[in-house]
């Protein structure tokens, strides 16, 4: 058993730091492709990396170039098509974890599992926190097509909604079955690590303690809480819905 714990909680953090070096590097890559494809970059691999472990990185595009040069659609696709992107391997990570030949093989499974959740969760903090900032990829979105934040919050809103009700109905659960994860309280901290990734990290718990933005900190305190309590592993929906799958 202990053994088990150990194992899992290795697993656990090398792949999701897999998973989150992974997806940052593809949306900063696809950033830096496009302006490359379009003459306002010399090399595409020329990203900015925070740190040996790839959480900050920056995509080095000239979007003031861009803009100046009457180019509003071109910087309006090449700061958006990342976030679609996301949105895309969401989608096709959400569709290998419910496949019976993937969960055979627990490992990369459980890969594609966190590999969904980041990012939905890169999408989760672009539209969520970011959609009525005045700078960054979403505000150079919005500028280069000139409309309004609600334009992308409103049907945004509407696909966070769906992908969190398919994380915390379906694949969080499928998850305990998958890995063999059987005791409540184990599936109960399995429970809160996802939320903390998603709606804490994503959410932007960490970042706003840092900049000391503690008025920020109620929103997602308030989701993980919520969720928590509502998905806990022992409510009868829940047992209900793992004898069903």
């Amino acid at each position: 058993m202990a053994k088990k714990i150990c194992r899992d909680i290795i697993a656990t953090i090398v792949l999701v730091v897999i998973a989150h070096i992974l997806m940052v590097s593809l949306h900063e890559l696809t950033h830096s492709l496009i302006a490359w494809a379009f003459g306002f970059k010399h090399n595409p691999f020329d990203l900015h990396f925070g740190d040996f472990t790839l959480f900050l990185v920056d995509d080095q595009v000239d979007y003031k170039a861009m803009l100046n040069q009457n180019r509003n659609i071109l910087a309006a696709i090449t700061a958006i098509t990342p976030n679609i992107l996301n949105a895309v391997l969401y989608v096709v990570s959400a569709i290998l974890c419910s496949s019976k030949k993937v969960q055979e093989k627990v490992y990369l499974y459980y890969f594609f599992f966190w590999f969904m959740i980041v990012n939905i969760g890169q999408v989760y903090s672009y539209l969520l926190w970011r959609t009525f900032e005045t700078h960054g990829d979403i505000s150079i979105f919005l500028e280069g097509l000139n409309i309004s934040p609600y334009w992308l919050f409103v049907p945004g809103i509407i696909f966070i909604f769906f992908s969190v009700y398919n994380i915390l109905n379906r694949q969080v659960i499928r998850a305990y079955k998958t890995l063999q994860i059987s005791k409540i309280w184990a599936q109960a901290v399995f429970l809160l690590v996802v939320l903390l990734i998603l709606f804490g990290y994503f959410g932007g718990l960490i970042y706003n303690i840092v900049v000391q933005k503690y008025y920020y900190l109620i929103y997602p305190i308030l989701l993980i809480i919520l969720f928590y309590l509502i998905c806990f592993p022992k409510n009868r929906w829940v047992q209900n819905r793992l004898k069903e799958l």
